[in-house]
């Protein structure tokens, strides 16, 4: 089973990251953080629940 992980970062901000059961990441938030652990984990929770299941998807480069 996948693991929410909520952790505190070197910049005293707080970040989350989905652990698959191989122990690879793959979901974050993207290294924004959160002054709060309880936003950090309230996000990570949004993720994993579908709260954005209806997010438009779309396709890009990175370098778009």
């Amino acid at each position: 089973m996948a693991e929410l992980n909520v952790y505190q970062r070197p910049d005293h901000n707080w970040g989350w990251r989905l652990i698959s059961d191989n122990g690879n990441v793959i979901a974050t938030d993207g290294g924004q953080g959160y002054e709060h652990e309880a936003m950090a984990e309230q996000m990570g929770e949004q993720v994993i629940t579908g709260h954005y299941a209806e997010a438009k998807r779309t396709k890009k480069s990175l370098r778009d």
